[in-house]
């Protein structure tokens, strides 16, 4: 590497743990800064409410239109409706993910409810999915990580063909694959009979909405404001999820995990899950403050130059043509002008051996 820093006090960073940072791996006042974005501010929760309801008015206007005689074509409005609604069961299934660390609420009790409510509409078990995930937490990109992929392939081959196919396939083999598994494999016996209970309780509601499509005669309802929908949120949380940790380095904390800038909007219907590197530093950090802790943590960037990318569709497409053996990062970051960057990511980032 031959970018050069100069570690002063504002950028030097501790991390003795090779997945996150504490706040004391912080310069003090830094570190205080960040402490205060970790607080829990109530009224951001409306979106738990604001999200469903968007989604049942974007199906009540789509089936309005489409029972009326307009100029516009039904087609257009079906496709429309089916692309508006799965980004609205996509965010769904984010607020499952800030259930999940405890950042929606104080009660942990109202967490526990929420990760549940929430995982439903994408089929998503909120307790196999926390088994999971916190494990993909504490091993980011290491073998003991079950969504890094890396370790599914033996030939580059074999590697090249996952990498491609997992822009299309990703979350259905996330769902019903990789994540029952998992979680049943690093699981008690005690959360073992947890998981399998709310994969139950998963399945009589799934049950009792179909029963009620069929005998009501609304299937179609289901079909198109529920199940395609469905595959409209699992492709751009493939398109999510492999941009957070795929062609990135695996050396240090500030390395392992992408930011996505992109815009307001998409942040805000990502929950701010864009700034995944900030959540992965400090996962207690509500949505809400994510974009916060990004500009605070701009000194120790500018020295460290972690992986950041302006927008999704140009992480998917210098992913798409670069293919998976390319590090891909923005390459209008700023960098610094002095000397000590090796020193600074070697000595201070580095995993411990």
């Amino acid at each position: 590497m031959n970018v050069a820093v100069t570690t002063t006090a504002e950028t030097k960073v501790s991390a003795p743990n090779a997945s996150r940072l504490l706040l004391s791996d912080l310069p003090r006042d830094l570190g205080v800064r960040v402490r205060e974005l970790h607080t829990k501010i109530s009224v951001w929760n409306l979106v738990c409410v604001l999200y469903p309801l968007a989604w049942f008015a974007t199906a009540a206007t789509v089936q309005w239109l489409t029972a009326g005689r307009i100029a516009i074509p039904h087609w257009v409005i079906r496709v429309a409706g089916l692309v508006i609604i799965g980004i609205f069961i996509q965010a769904i299934a984010i607020l499952m993910h800030e259930a999940l660390h405890g950042n929606l609420f104080q009660s942990t009790r109202l967490n526990r409810w929420a990760m549940f409510a929430f995982g439903v509409p994408a089929f998503f078990s909120g307790t196999a999915y926390k088994m999971a995930h916190l494990n993909h937490h504490r091993q980011t990109r290491t073998e003991q990580d079950q969504d890094e992929i890396s370790n599914l392939y033996k030939t580059p081959a074999q590697y090249r063909a996952i990498f491609y196919a997992l822009f299309f396939v990703a979350t259905f083999i996330y769902l019903f694959v990789v994540l029952p598994r998992a979680a049943i494999q690093m699981s008690t016996y005690r959360q073992r009979c947890a998981i399998a209970l709310e994969y139950a309780a998963l399945v009589m509601i799934y049950s009792g909405v179909i029963i009620w499509g069929v005998s009501t005669g609304h299937t179609d309802w289901l079909l198109w404001y529920w199940i395609l929908p469905m595959l409209v949120a699992m492709f751009l949380s493939n398109i999510r999820g492999l941009s957070e940790h795929l062609c990135t380095s695996t050396d240090h904390v500030l390395g392992k995990t992408r930011t996505i800038r992109s815009n307001r909007l998409v942040s805000f219907l990502m929950l701010n899950l864009n700034y995944h590197l900030e959540h992965h530093l400090f996962p207690g950090v509500p949505w809400y403050n994510l974009r916060k802790v990004h500009r605070e943590l701009q000194p120790v960037y500018i020295a460290a130059r972690p992986f950041v990318e302006r927008s999704y569709i140009r992480y998917a497409l210098k992913a798409l043509f670069r293919g998976p053996f390319h590090e891909i990062r923005d390459s209008q970051q700023p960098r610094s002008t002095s000397n000590g960057v090796d020193r600074l990511l070697g000595m201070r980032l580095k995993r411990p051996q």
